[in-house]
């Protein structure tokens, strides 16, 4: 059948390859020949069509994903039923999965490792808010864009959790490895905290490469391993992983579901402690971020084998360098201060501050700064080839920083009756010595205060009672980077604070109906637009339309986090070729 439906267009969506194969159907790519875009059409198997549990499992799918809008799932555009049965028109993802990158790379580097799991963990507790169980994480579930961009996909065994006492069931469902001991018994209730255990297994096995089970292990032992047996630690497999993070795993897949973490936020927040050492290279001995090997540096024969690589290396490098001095190169310098600050690449570990003429690729580049006892600094850059860019970045101790004033920041909101809600009266908050926050990140992000996470990844008030005095808020995007605002608070005041890591564009042209190109790409959107939104990061726009050019070619625009929603005005005009 794929043969034959590749061409075919179901409803506007023409058929152009088959991308994968499940239990469930065949997924394959098409274009959307109304929006002009790629999409991931997940098609039924025809024969399962007329078993009507299948089926439900399959509407099952597209509910659930049509209830979750976050950057780290897949999105659900429509449900169609065709002349080749039902199919889900999804987000087209271009990247791998995080499967495939363990079986070409093995054990991957830790700070990449770390990186991908926040992103999962955001993932799972923006769907569990939802009320929906995921129930079958895995690595050849989890796709990774070539930015490693997280986007899970397939909810296929979702299960929907329902507010009455009466709770649907579809079978054991899942995949043998990552199982969770409630799972494999095929218990009814399976929460949120089976999804922990899955994604523990697939910590586990992308630190070290394996899952702990070998392929001579029959179906049985591998289910009494899980509900009766004990799993070795990670670090029996990969020595150099640090102890807080075995710990992490090691939780995450406890057989008793009370013990493990009981939220992905939770899970998030113990990740966000591990410190990775730098890399330490001691006489005899290399290091290998994917895992750790030793060698005897007096073996000849191994040597010889090292000196023939490093001879191959030179060659390589030669070429490499006079190519990179026939073109123009972007460097980065970096201090902080104070300096001594670890310094990350897009979650790589680079060095510590200062660093000085490092060459970087072009593109998008997030930059993460993390010294002990300071608070950790996030933000994204944009370098274009050729550039020189030289930055400082300031760091502030943990609870020891004075007061910040931010940029533009409004001012706070007070409640006129001078009680918040779910806080004591005014008059009781000053006597207690309390103060209330009430704190939002739009369009989604966590909230922390004074190292503590207030909330998940929401765009939710979170309000908190609050000791009087200096305090400090932490705001988190996923994607955008964070933004730290200190400030006094006196006791019974109530202050309400955005942080928005959004900013509205607003598109005009002269003449109007000019289609509207965000950094080169088409949105689909004509002039005039009046709040179009852009996220944190250098932006290029433009408008065209046929038979016309624009006169003032692009305009860059660089949102940053701020503590009001601003609007910026962008007027084209458009004159006749």
């Amino acid at each position: 059948m794929d043969a034959i439906i590749i061409g075919k267009v179901i409803d506007n969506y023409r058929i152009t390859e088959v991308l994968g194969k499940g239990g469930m159907g065949v997924v394959y790519k098409a274009k959307d020949t109304t929006l002009d875009r790629d999409v991931a059409l997940k098609m039924m198997d025809a024969r399962l069509a007329s078993d009507e549990n299948f089926l439900k499992r399959f509407q099952s799918e597209a509910k659930a994903l049509a209830k979750l809008q976050n950057p780290n799932i897949v999105s659900i555009f429509a449900l169609r039923e065709s002349e080749f049965g039902f199919c889900i028109v999804m987000e087209y993802v271009e990247g791998n999965t995080l499967a495939d990158k363990i079986s070409e790379m093995g054990a991957l580097p830790l700070s990449r490792t770390l990186a991908i799991f926040k992103q999962l963990l955001i993932a799972l507790d923006h769907a569990h808010k939802a009320g929906i169980i995921h129930r079958d994480i895995k690595p050849s579930n989890v796709m990774l864009t070539k930015d490693d961009v997280v986007k899970v996909t397939d909810f296929g065994l979702a299960k929907i959790q329902q507010t009455s006492a009466v709770t649907m069931t579809m079978g054991t469902g899942g995949t043998l490895f990552y199982m969770s001991p409630e799972q494999v018994r095929g218990l009814a209730n399976v929460d949120q905290r089976g999804d922990i255990y899955s994604l523990g297994m697939t910590l586990y096995e992308t630190l070290t490469g394996k899952t702990p089970f070998t392929e001579s292990d029959t179906d049985f032992s591998i289910r009494q391993a899980i509900v009766e047996g004990k799993i070795p630690p990670p670090d029996r497999l990969r020595p150099d992983l640090p102890k807080d993070l075995v710990k992490v795993v090691m939780k995450a897949i406890d057989k008793d579901p009370a013990k493990r973490f009981q939220t992905a936020a939770e899970m998030w927040t113990a990740l966000e402690k591990v410190q990775i050492p730098l890399p330490v290279v001691d006489k005899g001995t290399t290091i290998d971020r994917g895992g750790s090997r030793s060698f005897d540096p007096q073996t000849k024969s191994r040597r010889m084998v090292y000196l023939a690589i490093a001879g191959v290396t030179a060659v390589v490098l030669f070429f490499a360098l006079r190519l990179w001095m026939s073109s123009p190169s972007t460097t980065l310098s970096i201090s902080s201060e104070p300096n001594g600050s670890k310094v990350f690449f897009n979650g790589d570990s680079v060095g510590m501050t200062p660093l000085t003429n490092i060459t970087v690729r072009p593109g998008n580049l997030s930059l993460r700064l993390d010294r002990e006892g300071y608070y950790t600094k996030d933000t994204a850059l944009v370098l274009t080839k050729g550039e020189n860019v030289s930055i400082g970045v300031p760091l502030r101790k943990i609870q020891t920083a004075p007061p910040e004033t931010a940029e533009n920041f409004p001012p706070a909101s007070s409640t006129k009756s001078g009680k918040a809600k779910g806080s004591q009266p005014k008059e009781q908050s000053k006597q207690t010595g309390m103060a209330t926050l009430s704190l939002r990140a739009m369009p989604t992000g966590f909230v922390t205060v004074d190292g503590t996470m207030r909330s998940g990844n929401t765009n939710q008030v979170t309000t908190v009672e609050v000791a009087s005095g200096e305090r400090t808020i932490l705001f988190e995007h996923p994607v955008y980077g964070s933004k730290i605002l200190q400030l006094t608070l006196t006791p019974g005041e109530t202050k309400t604070i955005t942080c928005y890591f959004e900013s509205y564009v607003s598109i005009q042209s002269l003449p109007v109906w000019g289609t509207i190109m965000i950094d080169g790409k088409n949105t689909d959107v004509s002039t005039p637009k009046d709040r179009y939104p852009l996220g944190v990061g250098k932006h290029r726009v433009t408008v065209t339309r046929a038979g016309y050019e624009t006169v003032e070619g692009d305009k860059e625009i660089t949102i940053m986090p701020a503590f009001k929603e601003n609007v910026y005005q962008l007027v084209f005009n458009l004159r006749k070729k």
